[in-house]
């Protein structure tokens, strides 16, 4: 269909936005459509009324499907929805679905401040996706759209304040990062943007190169990212060295945690 009067444009600056949270590694979990047959997830298509996935959006928006930037926002916002009403609160994927959802309404509320982004205009689409409100959040005791184990961070006893980390724990945790999988460090820094923003910082004029500083990482979050990382090496196979992992391409493990950085694109 063609883009309804005055859309063109908040049509096109939204499209920018999906195409450049495609490009992030750890979007891998939203691109297509989640194989629920395949990972044997029989209860998906019961709890999940409505399915959506970015990569429909963009080949939607190919085509033309789209009248206006509000109708892709919505659908947009049924991805991270669906994410968190079926995977458990506080994994890994609901938090990574809540760190995007947060990312595109920052990007988004500068289309809304700029044009007219036709919320007022009826979607006559038939079939259209992305009413949302569908999906009454069940209750789960298992996070069963995850394809490994999680360990969320604020798992772990609570009534006990954990010990300033030394220099040496934080150097082996920021050697550690280096042997992690994309989606792994996706919960790392999906982490600490929840919960520690100032120590994420971007890489020069590139915004989607980010570091995270391992000494700005307060005590209590570093404990449970520490224990995290450490069960995720340790399940990948690191060598019997008291969980020493050496990193490719990094500084020695000895390293002073105050020049320990990893770098995420």
């Amino acid at each position: 269909m063609p883009p309804a009067l005055g859309q063109e444009e908040p049509l096109k600056r939204i499209t920018k936005i999906v195409n450049s949270l495609l490009a992030n590694q750890d979007c891998a979990p939203f691109r297509e459509p989640v194989d629920w047959r395949g990972l044997e997830l029989f209860d998906y298509p019961q709890i999940i009324t409505d399915m959506m996935d970015l990569g429909t959006v963009k080949r939607r928006l190919e085509r033309g499907n789209y009248s206006t930037a509000h109708q892709v926002a919505e659908d947009i916002r049924l991805v991270w929805r669906n994410c968190m009403t079926y995977n458990a609160d506080g994994s890994d994927f609901w938090l990574l679905a809540k760190s995007y959802a947060r990312r595109f309404e920052d990007r988004y509320r500068k289309i809304r401040q700029e044009y007219d982004v036709g919320e007022c205009i009826e979607d006559k689409e038939k079939g259209h996706i992305g009413s949302g409100g569908k999906n009454a959040k069940p209750s789960r005791s298992s996070n069963q759209g995850l394809n490994f184990t999680t360990a969320s961070p604020s798992s772990g006893p609570s009534s006990v304040p954990a010990a300033p980390p030394t220099l040496d724990a934080r150097a082996r945790f920021g050697s550690n990062l280096f042997l992690l999988s994309g989606v792994e460090l996706g919960h790392v820094l999906t982490t600490c943007e929840l919960e520690c923003p100032k120590a994420l910082e971007t890489c020069g004029n590139d915004r989607y190169k980010i570091e995270i500083n391992v000494d700005d990482i307060p005590t209590d979050i570093f404990a449970n990212l520490n224990t995290y990382v450490t069960q995720k090496v340790g399940n990948s196979g690191k060598d019997g060295n008291n969980g020493i992992a050496s990193s490719p391409g990094s500084d020695t493990g000895g390293a002073s945690g105050k020049n320990r950085k990893r770098q995420r694109k």
